[in-house]
């Protein structure tokens, strides 16, 4: 987590009432927003944070792709991954269909292609596939533990744009509760400003929202936080 650029003991005060709303959220399970349009580097750079990288700690990491205009060589945080314990959910709006890959993606030209269990139409689909995931998680780990699991879906803005606000906010509610239920966290990108509609309809399903900004060629973070209604500043990334 970075620091705000000013000076006096707000900084330091801010950043440590974010710093306990986080781990309260990591018992409890969680689900956050991340917007900013027309910075995917700034989206990957927060998806991997909330990935949560560590070395001491078992993560299950699911991806469900919907942004088909993005290959696998855009997303460095999933193809870092380990393969015994991250699964990828794909997701064409075109095609109105979903496939679960449950190993890496391939990275060279040699390598096999993953397996897929193909799903078909609707975000109904899209929702099961994804819970399929989380249920062979939870049998393989034996239970999963506060924020074992995290999924990234990259990105919502596919989804506005094929299907209207209310079927997606349905769907987001049913995922969110889904995650919370097994103490998950997930982050979910959508390329819009703060200020856009879309986001204002989706926030209540979120227990927080993080906006992206650069500044100087620096990458900020600011959150609103429904519980306690906190919202910082600008936080460097």
């Amino acid at each position: 987590m970075g620091r705000e650029q000013r000076p006096g003991n707000a900084d330091y005060e801010e950043t440590t009432a974010l710093v306990q709303k986080l781990d309260a959220l990591k018992q409890r399970g969680s689900n956050l927003l991340v917007v900013g349009s027309r910075m995917p580097d700034a989206h990957e750079t927060a998806c991997r944070q909330f990935l949560g990288e560590t070395t001491t700690e078992a993560r299950r990491r699911l991806f469900v792709l919907a942004d088909t205009a993005r290959s696998s060589s855009d997303r460095p945080s999933l193809a870092t991954a380990d393969p015994d314990r991250h699964a990828v959910v794909r997701y064409d709006t075109a095609a109105r269909s979903a496939a679960v890959t449950a190993t890496n993606l391939a990275t060279t030209p040699d390598a096999a292609p993953p397996t897929e269990r193909a799903t078909e139409n609707e975000l109904g689909r899209l929702g099961t596939a994804i819970s399929e995931v989380v249920a062979e998680f939870e049998a393989t780990s034996g239970g999963l533990s506060a924020a074992e699991l995290r999924l990234c879906f990259d990105s919502l803005t596919p989804l506005i744009s094929e299907h209207d606000p209310e079927t997606v906010f349905r769907f987001l509610h049913l995922l969110t509760h889904r995650v919370r239920g097994v103490g998950g966290m997930g982050h979910y990108h959508l390329t819009a400003d703060r200020s856009n509609r879309t986001v204002a309809l989706l926030e209540p399903l979120f227990d927080a929202v993080i906006e992206l900004c650069f500044r100087d060629g620096e990458l900020y973070q600011r959150w609103y936080l429904h519980d306690g209604g906190l919202t910082t500043g600008w936080l460097q990334l």
